[in-house]
């Protein structure tokens, strides 16, 4: 009897509450962003810098010249992913820039889409219009964020790796989870942050799992192009220079390393830089597996892809898109427990990624005179958010654990 009471409701929702509305207008927004995309780069020819990367690259697997000799645009770009990623990106040399910046913003904002909704299942939304409905004003809030804009007008992947990761250690069948993961790696190396968190956790196969998938974008790579991948694992993925293009962008590296290369050249940037990774890195990675456990499996994995964001030699503005979950795991905390304060933190944050780097850019590029203490207090922010965030995770969860250590000695 009881699952004939309980068939009903979930009848009736799928024809009520389907949210067929709402998903609509998602796909509304990610139409009209490809066609302004190709409108644009019809007219102007001018954004998806990292996009037109992506195409040369692939262009050069498809004309078999060496991918790590090219050079793009004015500011003379190069190649920095993988051989793997190369072989991955040659479709995007088949079709012309207009169409691939159009269909580039239109999977990336789809995969924005699908995130979130993934994100806002989290909570006790059941109902499929009302989740519908929470996606949308998710997504409406999160696409003005500068680390957000930056993605889609540079022609960037970290959405797209970021909605791998998430889909992968969340909704990964266990005998196969981590592969996903580890072939990410493979395209960028910074996810590669997920192996020891996994490690730390205690999933040792789905570890050796991102660990195998690693290793077989590497081998793929070595027999499809070889010599492409001599000079890659050689030294190439290492080469900083190679990915900042002039002293002046230094000024938009999120990472513990660019806001240590903003000090005086006295100082030994260098060790001390080992330093801070070393501290932030393993007691990070520790405040991670310590908030999955607390929080949950999406709030540790933020909080290790926090962890490779600041311990990253470069991590730019649109790297940092991992405060989408950030923002919204926070968010709906906030709600859930109605913290006023807390409230008050999440739009605080969302201001962080949301004004400072438009301002910032304004400064570079306006007042170029200005450059310096502005923009160095202004690209700190994220650096700064990031080490408050684990912070407030390690005193949060130790405060927790001391009351209830405290409580079970008062009732024993």
């Amino acid at each position: 009897m009881s699952s004939s009471v309980s068939a009903g409701p979930r009848i009736r929702l799928g024809k009520r509450d389907g949210g067929s509305f709402q998903m609509a207008c998602g796909v509304l927004i990610a139409l009209s962003g490809a066609l302004t995309a190709f409108a644009f780069n019809t007219i102007y020819a001018k954004g998806w810098i990292d996009l037109e990367v992506y195409r040369e690259g692939g262009a050069a697997v498809l004309g078999r010249t060496s991918v790590y000799d090219l050079t793009v645009g004015g500011n003379s770009l190069k190649f920095t992913y993988s051989p793997f990623a190369a072989m991955l990106f040659t479709p995007l040399a088949l079709v012309g820039m207009e169409v691939s910046a159009a269909l580039w913003v239109l999977i990336c904002i789809l995969a924005l889409e699908v995130l979130i909704w993934i994100l806002v299942g989290r909570t006790a939304v059941r109902n499929r219009s009302r989740r519908a409905t929470h996606t949308l004003l998710v997504v409406v809030a999160i696409l003005p964020l500068y680390p957000v804009t930056l993605t889609l007008w540079n022609g960037q992947i970290g959405i797209i790796l970021l909605l791998a990761v998430v889909v992968d250690l969340t909704h990964g069948k266990g005998k196969w989870r981590g592969v996903i993961t580890g072939i990410v790696a493979g395209i960028k190396l910074t996810p590669l942050i997920f192996i020891p968190y996994l490690l730390v956790t205690r999933r040792f196969r789905a570890a050796l799992m991102a660990g195998l998938g690693f290793l077989g974008t590497v081998i793929l790579g070595f027999l499809l192009l070889p010599a492409d991948s001599r000079d890659y694992w050689g030294g190439a993925f290492f080469d900083t220079q190679r990915v900042i293009a002039g002293q002046e962008v230094n000024f938009f590296n999120q990472s513990i390393r660019g806001v240590l290369m903003l000090l005086p050249d006295s100082w030994p940037i260098v060790p001390l830089w080992l330093a801070l990774c070393a501290v932030v890195g393993t007691g990070g990675l520790l405040v991670a597996a310590w908030t999955a456990k607390k929080a949950g499996e999406l709030a540790g994995i933020t909080a290790c892809a926090i962890v490779g964001l600041l311990v990253s030699p470069v991590s730019w503005p649109h790297h940092w898109v991992w405060c989408i979950p950030l923002l919204v795991l926070w968010a709906q905390r906030a709600q859930r427990v109605d913290a006023t304060l807390e409230k008050v933190g999440v739009g605080f944050l969302w201001f962080i990624f949301l004004l400072p780097g438009y301002v910032a850019l304004a400064i570079l590029f306006i007042y170029p005179s200005h450059v310096g203490t502005w923009l160095m207090l202004l690209t700190g922010s994220y650096v700064l958010s990031g080490l408050s965030t684990l912070l407030a995770l390690a005193v949060y969860f130790g405060r927790s654990d001391w009351r209830q250590r405290r409580r079970g000695s008062a009732d024993g």
